[in-house]
């Protein structure tokens, strides 16, 4: 199964949404520590979904089990004031440092980003990050390439090989509560682009694993992202639904597999989410996955002969369970 694992989407467009209305005093603002440093943790849970031949079907949930995924993050930003003006739209402008160092149980990896707010309903960001893997117990493979002889995914030595991976993006965000002010009026809406390179070093396969997300290839990619919410007073203090489109650019970028394959194939995703305010300092988030996956002509094998088939349609299925919890120190 390619376990694409679902971090960013967890996130949720552009950063944590919108500040609660009723946010402290300028005064207080400024005296706060530019400084934050906080630990993201996010796991998932896989149940399994046979593949079914043919055109664009759904597949539903056939076992209990395919897969189990952590993560956790602990980052550390820096926010300072950037071209602010008098004025509500321009009054939080800034720049944001973050540096951050994200671990699996087969990966490690450093991130690091810049984020920029103009205006407050707009928000520009680059970033990068550079990784390796190992495997557990040939359970969990964090790094691999494809050997399409065998077929298999073949282990790669960590620290010899990196994944790299550079990206900008621009979110755009509205707050009906702008316009009609109260506490039951937060309806919001949030639009992301993402572009990035991505790269396995050390390797002339065009097909590679990383943190076992198979299927993967070097080139240029993006993410689409979508999201209509409700916030309210309450503990469970947003809802909403969202959608993630994604893929690469070029089909080409699969060399000899990219015709049979559909290179540039994109992968949606539909997700109901909910935030919870577990305190102050903590924050929850749970999201179910809808996802599509390539259907194939010949009867399903395994992920390994994947790269060999050929693509016929979209496969709809129930991907994940995920959490996510946010702690601010």
């Amino acid at each position: 199964m390619n376990n694409r694992f679902l971090f960013a989407s967890v996130a949720l467009c552009c950063g944590f949404l919108f500040a609660e209305e009723g946010s402290p005093a300028k005064d207080s603002v400024t005296q706060k520590s530019p400084v934050e440093y906080s630990l993201t943790t996010a796991a998932a849970y896989y149940p399994e979904a046979d593949h079914k031949t043919g055109s664009s079907h759904f597949s539903g949930v056939s076992g209990p089990y395919d897969g189990v995924e952590a993560v956790t993050e602990f980052d550390v930003t820096y926010t300072l004031p950037f071209l602010n003006g008098d004025d509500e739209l321009t009054a939080d402008n800034h720049l944001a440092f973050k540096l951050g160092l994200e671990l699996s149980p087969v990966t490690v990896a450093p991130v690091a980003s810049v984020t920029f707010s103009p205006i407050a309903f707009l928000e520009f960001a680059v970033g990068g990050t550079a990784g390796t893997g190992w495997n557990v117990s040939d359970w969990f493979q964090g790094m691999a390439e494809y050997n399409e002889t065998k077929p298999e995914y073949k282990d790669l030595t960590p620290f010899a090989h990196w994944y790299l991976y550079g990206w900008a993006s621009g979110c755009f965000m509205f707050d009906l509560a702008a316009l009609w002010e109260g506490d039951w009026h937060h309806v919001v809406m949030t639009a992301t682009y993402k572009a990035g390179y991505q790269k396995l070093t050390g390797t002339d396969s065009d097909i590679w694993l990383w943190q076992a997300s198979d299927g993967m290839a070097t080139g240029w990619v993006y993410e689409q992202e979508y999201l209509i919410g409700y916030q309210m007073p309450l503990m469970v203090s947003t809802i909403g639904i969202g959608t993630t489109l994604s893929g690469h650019y070029q089909s080409s970028d699969y060399g000899k597999f990219s015709r049979n394959y559909d290179g540039d194939f994109m992968t949606i995703d539909i997700w109901p989410m909910a935030e919870i305010t577990l305190s102050n300092n903590d924050l929850l988030y749970v999201v179910i996955d809808f996802t599509t996956r390539r259907s194939f002509k010949e009867k399903y094998e395994d992920s390994e002969h994947e790269p060999l088939m050929t693509k016929t349609g979209r496969e709809w299925l129930l991907y994940t369970i995920a959490l996510q919890w946010k702690h601010v120190f």
